[in-house]
């Protein structure tokens, strides 16, 4: 009976071997893949770097809201600098020809980053429940100590369940040279469909109900006051109230972005350990997955001006800078003693 097993174990990577060849596309459909996948990679790693560097050297945008911000920019800049590659060589070669160990690295940053990105949402969604109907309360339970205690936990317990998940996976799997096995068991699948999407979105959809419902009873008293006349304190107030509703609307549009790109990927993978689909469509919604982490700087741009006054501002000062290390330079001065990078928005 081993024996029979073992030749059964060889007939199967002599199959996965002999069937697992390259795969070569026209001229046009290459260049086509080759631009929009490296036009993806560029702009998820530029675009977030923007957003790393503009919250970070201005400490006036310290904030709850923009900590959990400045994190997930981080985990999409991994996207953009190690899964898209890997992915890109995947989808361009067919056949898996580097090592195993850049394979499992590959569903394991994919994993949990995703698992981060998904938490990170669901945070962000959280303290935009208390600003908006607890806002007297907001300053007092959504501090910077507890915001950088909920983001390691994210991270630390995304890494480890990710980790212990893909070690049960890959156990149950057998591979061979030339084939990057994809996610098909049933049970490690499922686990994760509800851990990492059914789960956190429902809390998601709950806390965005009650937000809805505490902004629509704001705005009619905004809209009832301004009748009769504003008060003062109302109308710091509605200003306030305003920031708050923009803010909703962007991690509100986050949220559909992130849903829009991954649950078909989801879906995908649920229904191929039923059935046998195309791999073409696979790679193709894989990517989509991933342009999520493009799509998240293009939002933040899109809706926070502090965003671009900040990025424009450091890049100007930058320049500037360099200008003068120039001039300095070729008249012997110390132009890191004339000139330092703007701290301040003002």
């Amino acid at each position: 009976q081993h024996s029979n097993l073992v030749n059964g174990m060889n007939k199967t990577l002599i199959t996965k071997n002999i069937t697992c060849s390259k795969i070569y596309s026209s001229l046009s459909v290459n260049v086509t893949v080759h631009v929009i996948f490296i036009t993806g990679i560029i702009l998820t790693v530029c675009g977030n770097l923007a957003l790393i560097i503009s919250i970070s050297h201005f400490k006036q945008l310290y904030t709850p809201s923009n900590v959990l911000i400045l994190s997930m920019a981080f985990a999409d800049l991994i996207i953009g600098i190690f899964n898209m590659p890997v992915q890109f060589f995947k989808t361009t070669e067919v056949c898996w020809y580097k090592s195993t160990l850049l394979c499992f690295s590959s569903y394991f940053t994919t994993f949990s980053i995703t698992n981060i990105s998904v938490y990170h949402l669901l945070l962000l969604a959280g303290d935009r429940y208390y600003a908006v109907c607890y806002p007297l309360f907001y300053s007092m339970k959504v501090t910077m100590k507890v915001i950088w205690t909920l983001l390691a936990i994210v991270w630390s317990l995304s890494i480890f369940y990710s980790y212990c998940l893909l070690l049960i996976y890959f156990a149950l799997v057998f591979s061979c040279t030339g084939y990057c096995s994809k996610l098909r068991n049933f049970f490690v699948i499922f686990i994760d469909y509800v851990l990492t999407f059914i789960i956190p979105f429902s809390v998601m959809i709950g806390l965005y109900t009650k937000i809805l419902f505490v902004a629509k009873i704001h705005r009619n008293k905004i809209n009832f006051g301004e009748q009769n006349g504003l008060s003062s304190k109302q109308k710091a107030d509605k200003l306030s109230f305003k920031r708050q509703y923009k803010a909703m609307k962007t991690v509100g549009t986050l949220i559909l972005v992130f849903l829009a790109c991954w649950t078909p990927y989801y879906l995908f993978h649920f229904a191929a350990s039923f059935v046998a689909l195309s791999r073409g469509l696979l790679y193709a919604l894989e990517w989509t997955a991933l342009f999520n982490s493009s799509f998240n700087p293009l939002i933040y741009g899109f809706f926070y001006p502090w965003f671009r006054k900040a990025f424009k501002i450091f890049l100007t000062s930058a320049m500037a800078k360099v200008a003068l290390v120039y001039v300095c330079v070729r008249s012997a001065c110390h132009p890191f003693q004339r000139l330092s990078l703007p701290r301040t928005l003002c």
